[in-house]
């Protein structure tokens, strides 16, 4: 599978199918998820593409559609100065995803039990509003780190990990993880990993775990008074 075959899927995941080679379409609501004005990716092979929400008027459409030719992933300043002067007000994030390779699996471990999200423990872990099931580690009898799917569909899942802070730097992030991705590659899945580029602590997880980046993105999304 290419990189941009992996983008889309995710992108999918989100609820979100691109239409012809430039326009985003909202296909399924997701919770939590939101039509961007447009969203912009740079491929790991280095191949950059852009795409924007087909329900803005045609003339916005093709004025950020050209404009984005003109800028370089991701210094996009001059495309925001643009949408300011036409008075919209937007919010822009940066993402970066990455993939689980085969190695990634040895970090897989027995100490992690898979528990469905009505069980007590998950629940008072915090993690009872994902997926249906949770990998943990326990300490004391109780969950300290744990991995869920944050959204996930038949064909992928994306990661969501968090460890108590009295238990970090242990290496129990890297076992809950990668035994979650271990469970979804096994199901004939592809298991994503994504971070915001300030998150430093996420990074770090993807470089400990060897994880190879397949895209990043920047998503300009409209704010509820533009």
């Amino acid at each position: 599978m290419n990189p941009i075959d992996y983008l889309h899927l995710q992108l999918r995941l989100e609820g979100k199918s691109v239409i012809g080679s430039t326009l985003l379409r909202q296909v399924e609501e997701v919770p939590g998820e939101e039509m961007p004005l447009l969203l912009i990716a740079q491929l790991s092979e280095g191949k950059s593409v852009a795409y924007v929400d087909e329900a803005l008027n045609p003339g916005l459409q093709e004025e950020l559609d050209r404009r984005v030719r003109s800028v370089q992933f991701p210094q996009i300043g001059p495309l925001l100065e643009f949408l300011n002067t036409e008075n919209i007000s937007f919010e822009a994030r940066h993402y970066k995803t990455y993939l689980f390779p085969a190695h990634a699996a040895v970090f897989a471990d027995e100490e992690v039990v898979c528990r469905s999200r009505q069980d007590p423990k998950v629940q008072a872990f915090g993690f009872g509003g994902f997926a249906d099931w949770v990998y943990g580690i326990e300490r004391g009898g109780k969950v300290v780190s744990a991995c869920v799917s944050s959204r996930e569909n038949d064909s992928c899942a994306e990661a969501w990990v968090f460890t108590d802070p009295a238990y970090r730097h242990h290496g129990l992030a890297q076992k809950v993880v990668c035994t979650w991705a271990k469970g979804l590659i096994s199901s004939g899945r592809v298991p994503f990993y994504s971070h915001k580029m300030e998150n430093n602590a996420s990074a770090s997880l993807a470089r400990r775990l060897g994880l190879p980046p397949v895209f990043e993105e920047i998503v300009v999304a409209r704010l509820a008074d533009g």
